[in-house]
């Protein structure tokens, strides 16, 4: 049985993540908003998470995407791939169409602290105060924002991370045309912010080569930084050209971001549970604590995750720690057989393998679950009862 659960901890993400594929998925929203601040309408495009319609009560992370003309759907496509596995919470895109005014959108700036002007000012301005209100307003948002720019708007997301309370949390630049100052201004941010900022860097050996090099440099300072508060990732890929590179690293830089959010694998069970000092139920707890904290995405505690801390409790042979698990499996599962299971294991492991014995007969009446079923501990009861002739 228990080679059966680590079959579904470690195979079963599929079947027990995926959403139902019969799901009709939202077609994207061609909106329009007029902006006082530029005295003209926007055309924004927006993609709702597949289930936006079915719970009234569940909030979404936000991608603000600059360049949505072209860049929009790499982001959308991205953001509803891995969301569908479960890989990433589901979120809501919306990309802002500036193919025909994207200079003055985001590249005039004073020539003494290379700062928005005019009409880069002016949609700064439209971003922060009436589109995100909008947008907040009109729909089912979290408080975490994701930025993503190419080239000239790559440098211009960058003024949404100076601010003393950033306006977004994240930040996807790719082949960044950084402007004058600009580094200086975000090594010095990233070097005193208590602030949790994720930033996603990337060029490539065949990007612009004055951009490839001045992104080169600027990530040796960057790459020093060693603040926990701060996500820093950078990207030099080999064979995307400038153009091509956006579809190379956002899926990259998505699927990092929101690494912990992911069910336990592989990779995090050897590299980091196993190698525990403190309790494994306590670093599922926390785990979820971090996603609700960072992301504002209150998250289901997967089944796949407690049978892997199940088996990190076994192979560390510190048994102590079911009565843990099973108290956490009351507060999550309540109705299933999931906390007499674990209850029932701490007592036959640790000794009483007679109040093992009723605890498992007592579940007969509750949920089977994740492969555990009731025929399993009352199997589990009879063999007890046999080996000490109860």
């Amino acid at each position: 049985m228990r080679d059966l659960l680590l079959f579904i901890f470690f195979l079963s993400s599929f079947s027990l993540l995926a959403q139902d594929s019969d799901t009709i998925r939202n077609k994207n929203i061609y909106d329009k908003i007029y902006s006082a601040k530029l005295n003209s309408d926007r055309e924004i495009t927006i993609q709702l998470p597949r289930d936006y319609n079915l719970d009234e009560e569940k909030r979404y992370p936000l991608f603000l995407v600059f360049d949505g003309d072209y860049l929009f759907e790499v982001v959308s496509g991205n953001v509803d791939y891995m969301s569908f596995w479960g890989d990433i919470p589901e979120s809501i895109v919306v990309g802002i169409n500036q193919i025909d005014s994207r200079y003055n959108d985001t590249s005039v700036l004073d020539n003494i602290n290379y700062t928005p002007i005019s009409s880069t000012a002016n949609f700064f301005e439209f971003v922060t105060q009436e589109l995100l209100p909008y947008i907040n307003e009109k729909y089912r948002t979290t408080q975490y924002r994701v930025a993503v720019g190419h080239e000239r708007t790559a440098n211009f997301i960058n003024f949404f991370l100076l601010k003393k309370v950033p306006i977004m949390n994240g930040y996807i630049v790719v082949s960044p045309k950084y402007t004058n100052k600009m580094k200086e201004y975000i090594s010095e941010y990233l070097m005193y912010s208590n602030e949790n900022i994720y930033y996603y860097l990337s060029t490539s050996e065949k990007d612009l080569q004055s951009i490839s090099e001045d992104v080169l440099n600027f990530n040796q300072k960057l790459d020093s930084l060693d603040r926990g508060n701060i996500h820093y990732k950078f990207q030099n890929l080999e064979t995307p050209s400038h153009f091509t590179l956006p579809a190379y690293t956002i899926p990259h830089s998505i699927e990092d971001m929101f690494s912990i959010y992911k069910d336990i694998n592989r990779a995090e069970y050897d590299s980091i549970i196993l190698r525990l000092k403190t309790s494994p139920v306590k670093y599922l707890v926390d785990k979820y604590e971090k996603i609700e904290n960072h992301f504002g995405v209150n998250k289901e505690m997967s089944i796949n995750d407690f049978i892997a801390i199940e088996q990190c409790i076994d192979e560390i042979e510190k048994f102590y720690f079911f009565k843990d698990l099973a108290k956490l499996a009351t507060s999550k599962y309540r109705e299933t057989i999931l906390p007499s299971y674990y209850m029932g294991r701490f007592y036959e492991e640790t000794g009483d393998a007679e109040k093992a014995m009723h605890i498992y007969r007592s579940a007969y009446n509750m949920d089977d679950i994740a492969g555990i079923t009731k025929e399993y501990l009352l199997q589990r009861a009879d063999e007890i009862a046999d080996y000490y002739g109860y």
